[in-house]
């Protein structure tokens, strides 16, 4: 049940990072950009925990700089020259919430339905979807993190009814996910060279 979460958030995440680099493929185990990505955005991402280091390192720039997106924890890129840049937590949780006081959808350069990106003036969120889940990515704040995770939520859940909600944090994030009804899935690394 846990990878069969995980496979699903790492699906809705790899098409985020698909829409934001518009150059990448999805085979059945991996999503990958033959060029370079935007920095914060990986070169690859795992779907399945089967994908194997060749199937994720062949077809994409493994110069220096290059990040992978190890969605279950699985693989050693250590022997390929990298080096684990943190390590994170898949969390999901379905959402029937109103929308928060003062959230609203703010104008971006995204025009594509699967996409919405919402702000309150003191945090922001963008929703993407990917079948029958939505994503939460990009969570900022200058207030309080709480209020910001139930506001964002609910901005998510405004964009995509009804669709169970995963993304993956860790550290203070991944706290306050989980305080505000998220659950734990499984671990994800992150790989730089």
């Amino acid at each position: 049940m846990v990878r069969a979460g995980v496979a699903d958030a790492a699906r809705v995440n790899a098409r985020w990072c698909d829409t934001v680099c518009r150059t990448g493929i999805f085979t059945a185990r991996v999503w990958k950009s033959a060029s370079r990505t935007p920095p914060l955005y990986p070169d690859a991402v795992t779907l399945t925990p089967d994908a194997t280091v060749r199937e994720v390192l062949d077809g994409i720039d493994t110069s220096p700089g290059c990040a992978v997106k190890d969605s279950f924890g699985c693989l050693d890129l250590a022997r390929e020259g990298f080096e684990v840049l943190f390590e994170a937590t898949w969390i999901a949780r379905t959402a029937h919430v109103p929308l928060e006081p003062g959230w609203a959808r703010v104008d971006d350069q995204f025009d594509d339905p699967s996409v919405a990106v919402w702000s309150n003036g003191v945090a922001g969120v963008t929703a993407n979807r990917d079948g029958g889940f939505a994503g939460l990515s990009n969570l900022y704040t200058h207030g309080d993190l709480d209020e910001a995770w139930r506001g964002a939520t609910s901005a998510v859940a405004a964009s995509f009814p009804g669709l169970p909600i995963t993304g993956y944090e860790r550290g203070e994030d991944l706290d306050a996910a989980l305080r505000n009804g998220y659950t734990a899935l499984g671990p994800l690394r992150v790989w730089l060279k």
